[in-house]
């Protein structure tokens, strides 16, 4: 039995998909399902379910689902000590973020973290900016990069480090102008998520009752509508800013603006007793400074 088998077991367990699991451990599905039945052969039981589009733990699962969270934690805090001894900082830390704050935000950071702990690996996951901190909840990673929400939960902390305004976005090749009709011109919008939120509240005060052409999961995939003239959209100016399609889109100038976006790093309270975790919260801090 391996810690590497041990890791992926765990995170088979939380996304009950062998395609996600594959793809965020950079094997292929073949390669996990052998992993897990090793494991599976090691244990002596039956540690999942499968059909055709998912799995599920069965009993076994979950009694050695408890027993594996606590042989990688005290492995961890084992190799964290060793590295202490020796005034080094090694492990892992897990990351995830957006595509756009991977290549927008997270390099000056990253550069910073690696000059100063170069022992430690990092593993970096990019999807929905709307799922950040939802993968944090989960436990799935030690670090989101997200949207700051007006009431973040009790037991995480985010820190600043941007911001940018929430902007309608159309096509040039679209005739929409400064003022569309809201009852008619097609909206391109998140289908979740703080963005959304607050397109509902304004729209509310607006009296306004819009045409949602879609209701889409991720800012890139509006931005990529709104280029072929499917309807305007709303998306983070920085998301736009680094976007293919930017110079085929225009900012619309619609009064009152939204909200801006505060984007900040985000960690569970508990887990910045980690003293890889801790490292790049102070690393990041540091960013933020000097940002300010």
């Amino acid at each position: 039995m391996h810690i590497e088998e041990l890791e992926l077991f765990l995170s088979l367990a939380r996304t009950r998909h062998f395609q996600k699991t594959s793809a965020q451990s950079n094997i292929s599905p073949s390669a996990l399902s052998r992993a897990i039945q090793r494991l599976e052969g090691h244990v002596g039981e039956k540690l999942f379910e499968r059909n055709n589009r998912n799995v599920s733990l069965t009993p076994a699962g979950l009694v050695f689902r408890t027993y594996a969270e606590q042989i990688l934690k005290t492995w961890k805090e084992g190799k964290q000590a060793l590295s202490l001894d020796q005034g080094i900082v090694s492990g892992e830390i897990t990351i995830y973020c957006s595509v756009t704050a991977a290549y927008g935000i997270l390099p000056d950071i990253l550069d910073g973290f690696r000059n100063k702990f170069p022992e430690v690996h990092i593993k970096l996951a990019t999807g929905d900016a709307e799922s950040a901190l939802e993968q944090l909840q989960k436990g799935d990673t030690d670090i989101a990069i997200a949207a700051i929400p007006e009431n973040l939960p009790e037991h995480m902390l985010s820190m600043e480090v941007a911001k940018t305004p929430l902007v309608w976005i159309r096509s040039k090749k679209n005739d929409y102008h400064t003022g569309p009709d809201w009852n008619d011109t097609p909206l391109i919008l998140p289908k979740q998520g703080i963005a959304r939120k607050r397109f509902d509240r304004w729209r509310k005060e607006m009296g306004i009752k819009p045409r949602i052409y879609a209701q889409v999961t991720g800012n890139e995939a509006i931005i990529a509508m709104v280029h072929l003239g499917c309807g305007i959209g709303l998306v983070p100016e920085m998301v736009l800013e680094k976007s293919p399609f930017m110079h085929t889109i225009d900012i619309m100038e619609i009064l009152p603006p939204l909200e801006p976006y505060f984007i900040g790093i985000c960690a569970n309270k508990k887990s910045l007793g980690n003293v890889v975790t801790k490292a790049f919260w102070d690393t990041a801090r540091n960013y933020s400074r000097a940002q300010s």
